[in-house]
């Protein structure tokens, strides 16, 4: 096709804001998908000015060449590695905290600004699966440029007969239906009579819930605290806008628990 000369424009915003890589890459291999360094919880701001400031000055060759020349601590590399963010110099998170804990060993201010270009031989880790990887994302950032949290779980929620959000919504009105989904948030507003207003997600789309106050009632310690969502009820659809009128609320059964992620709640 065309000329590859920037970034595309879906990935611009992240490339522009400070995504971390290595050296150059061959001009005709994909552009990756790098996480903005905004998104790293546990990155402090003045360590992800210095990150961007010294690699626009050269590429990094290692992990202990980023620690000496941006001046950074221990726990921020530590949080870049659980994110992914070092995937340019060392692909795998594991072999990557691995490496940040033998920097961390000799990590004394006068001692950074040392060489450190020979870091300590690192143990063959067991790959990441693609679930963990994904998991790892959303712990350390709150989301994942591979995947939504539930699309590994995709076939388990199937083969349970719980579609998604795309089918939920295109189903006509009245409709009963089982749908589980990723909590995204839980409202009440006080003009709405103790009806709760709750988001689900997951990697097709969103599904809004509409929960009476007797239902919530019976249900409010799985309604406030589950991260991912069952839910059972009918759907209500009118003017193109659809939700599900719960009627009852229940824990999903994964094969794995995904990793905790926050909610936006009663805001």
């Amino acid at each position: 096709g065309g000329s590859d000369s920037g970034p595309r424009p879906e990935r611009a915003l992240r490339a522009k804001r400070g995504a971390l890589t290595g050296a150059p890459a061959n001009a005709q291999a994909p552009l990756p998908l790098r996480m903005g360094l905004r998104y790293v919880k546990g990155l402090r701001h003045d360590a992800a000015e210095r990150i961007v400031a010294a690699q626009r000055v050269s590429p990094y060759r290692n992990i202990a060449d980023l620690a000496r020349r941006a001046r950074v601590p221990a726990d921020d590399l530590a949080a870049l590695a659980r994110a992914g963010a070092l995937a340019a110099l060392e692909p795998d998170r594991r072999k990557a905290l691995w490496a940040v804990h033998a920097i961390s060993r000799k990590d004394r201010p006068e001692q950074l600004l040392l060489p450190l270009d020979d870091p300590a031989p690192i143990p063959d880790f067991r790959a990441l699966s693609e679930m963990d990887e994904i998991n790892w994302d959303w712990q350390e950032s709150g989301h994942s440029p591979r995947a939504h949290l539930l699309e590994p779980y995709r076939q388990a929620l199937a083969a349970q007969g719980w579609p998604t959000a795309q089918a939920i919504n295109a189903l006509p009105d009245g409709r009963r239906c089982d749908y589980a989904g990723l909590v995204i948030c839980r409202q009440r507003p006080h003009t709405a009579k103790g009806v709760t207003f709750i988001t689900l997600e997951d990697e097709t789309g969103f599904v809004n819930l509409v929960v009476w106050q007797d239902v919530w009632e019976k249900h409010r310690l799985l309604a406030r605290s589950l991260m991912v969502m069952g839910v059972s009820g009918r759907i209500q659809a009118e003017d193109g806008v659809t939700h599900i009128i719960v009627e009852r609320i229940w824990a999903p059964r994964l094969p794995q628990e995904p990793t905790p992620v926050g909610s936006r709640d009663f805001q």
